[in-house]
């Protein structure tokens, strides 16, 4: 167990490198260590005792989590941090589901906030602000954080990481704040790379002729593949929107315009020379909802983006689109698929699985990103940008009591500090927990060990998320067995890319209808809305 916690160490997440940590100090020592407000500075009445609820997923993160209420309570003894394990994603959304169904007062604190607001609102979290399911963080961002040397929450973050939350929530409220970034590569397999003469691709037009070569020497499926490689379709398409990305931007006069956070936006047209020039931008929902039913899903742009998707896609599993993730990755393990699309979030799994192989089994694997064209099709440019997004998002759930959020709001200032989150990356490895990507806190830096297995994840520029547009998955959960349907017909060169989009029209015409619903939105971004109740 040593030896296999060492190498996940090493492979997975390297060895965090620690100034000093809070783990083992006192109550006043810790404080005085590492800049800690003592309880009797506290904001709230220390005199009382109180409990935290932190609900959180089995296996990520969770060992190193409890390490973490385990410290507070020891700066806090009046206040006694409970850290909720749930067994898996479907437990979760039941769980959240539940909780809510009564008294919101007696729900979990802190919690994954893309799960609740899926659970809850069906992904709105304008739906999740207006019924107070989440805390707006956008004030605390300018909040003292008594755990980083008094500076603000906000000074832990880079300033796109903070852009890419408010984006994720409509443009005008933050609802989570990122732990770590998540990444989708190819990974490959380079032992049989090496056996049948092949070199790992640098261009798109390379990647498929790899494909074909593979499955020219008898791989049925070359790329081992599941819902992940949505992003390989997102990649494709983000080549042809971003040209027109200002028409989906928050604009000066749009009711939720706010100078200080959308400056960027103002007079803003990409800049092919610079692909992260819209890093700062932050999209309107309501615009791209009003696009989306202007222009439907059958448009030049997507036929584009899908056909040459398939291009790669022709060579993934039989109905792949709705695949076990698990026997996705075994198929790499095992050989069958000598590459494989993934998350960086199931990198420490593929890791741990390798390594329990038999010695005659085992094989040299790394990433590669998703190579960039040599000749873009019309219209779209020849650079592809990867994803590299927020994976664990953290959300606090509003309660009635202000002493006891002082106490929720302090806890989290104390997880989302840098050595705070170092305690629970050092933890969680040491523990043989998973993690799923590189921390996105200031001061939480990973050995350079690891470099090798994560330079497939980390991309010069991040692609905007296009799915909304290109409409992969956006039905209603009704419909979805007949997207799945529609994909696979598509992919197996039953149905030609045109009949496959007008037969999606309706299911994404259907899901457009009932964001517009919700969200209150009258497609006049320049009018206030209010969600549906």
């Amino acid at each position: 167990m040593a030896k296999y916690r060492r190498l996940l160490s090493v492979l997975l997440a390297g060895t965090m490198i620690l100034s000093g940590g809070l783990a083992g100090c006192g109550k006043q020592q810790a404080a005085e260590d590492n800049g800690a407000q003592p309880s009797e500075d506290a904001a709230w009445d220390t005199s009382k005792d109180d409990e935290i609820v932190l609900t959180v997923i089995n296996n990520y993160y969770t060992a190193g989590q409890k390490k973490a209420a385990e410290e507070y309570m020891k700066l806090h003894p009046e206040t006694k941090v409970v850290v909720d394990v749930v067994s898996d994603n479907d437990a979760y959304m039941t769980k959240m589901t539940t909780a809510f169904s009564e008294d919101k007062n007696n729900a979990p604190d802190i919690v994954h906030g893309n799960f609740l607001v899926n659970a809850l609102t069906g992904g709105s979290w304008s739906v999740a602000f207006d019924k107070d399911y989440v805390m707006d963080l956008t004030s605390m961002l300018d909040e003292e954080n008594p755990y980083n040397d008094g500076q603000k929450v906000r000074d832990a973050f880079e300033d796109e990481d903070i852009t890419t939350m408010l984006n994720l929530t409509g443009g005008s409220s933050i609802g989570a704040l990122p732990f770590d970034k998540i990444g989708v590569a190819v990974f490959y397999n380079k032992d049989l790379f090496e056996k049948e003469g092949l070199e790992v691709p640098e261009t798109f037009e390379e990647f498929e002729k790899v494909c074909e070569d593979f499955r020219s020497k008898g791989y049925d499926s070359p790329v081992s593949a599941g819902t992940e490689t949505s992003w390989f379709l997102n990649s494709i398409a983000d080549a042809g929107y971003r040209s027109i990305e200002e028409q989906f931007l928050v604009q000066p006069g749009d009711a939720i315009w706010d100078e200080n956070t959308m400056k960027a936006n103002e007079n803003f047209k990409f800049d092919e020379n610079n692909l992260s020039c819209d890093k700062d931008v932050v999209n309107s929902d309501e615009r791209i909802l009003a696009y989306k039913q202007q222009n439907g899903v059958n448009t030049e742009l997507n036929n584009t983006a899908w056909s040459t998707f398939e291009r790669i896609a022709q060579y993934f599993p039989q109905n792949w689109v709705q695949a076990d993730t698990n026997q996705v990755i075994t198929d790499f393990e095992s050989q069958k698929s000598p590459m494989l699309i993934q998350g960086s979030y199931n990198a420490g799994k593929i890791v741990a699985d390798i390594n329990m192989l038999p010695d005659d089994q085992k094989f040299e694997w790394s990433t590669f990103q998703f190579p960039s064209f040599e000749t873009a099709p019309e219209g779209f440019s020849n650079q592809l940008r990867g994803l590299y997004v927020p994976g664990n998002t953290i959300s606090i759930v509003p309660k009635d009591d202000q002493d006891h959020m002082e106490r929720v709001k302090d806890f989290y200032k104390y997880m989302y500090s840098p050595d705070g989150a170092k305690m629970i990356f050092e933890e969680t490895l040491s523990s043989g927990n998973l993690i799923q990507g590189p921390c996105v806190i200031k001061g939480v830096t990973l050995d350079k060990d690891l470099q090798e297995k994560l330079d497939g994840f980390v991309v010069e520029a991040a692609a905007k998320d296009w799915d909304l547009l290109d409409g992969f998955k956006r039905v209603t959960t009704g419909s979805m067995p007949q997207f799945y349907d529609l994909v696979n017909r598509f992919t197996e060169g039953e149905i030609t890319t045109s009949e496959m989009l007008d037969e999606l029209q309706p299911l994404y015409e259907e899901y457009n209808n009932e964001a517009i619903q919700a969200g209150g939105y009258d497609l006049d971004p320049t009018t206030k809305d209010t969600a549906a109740q």
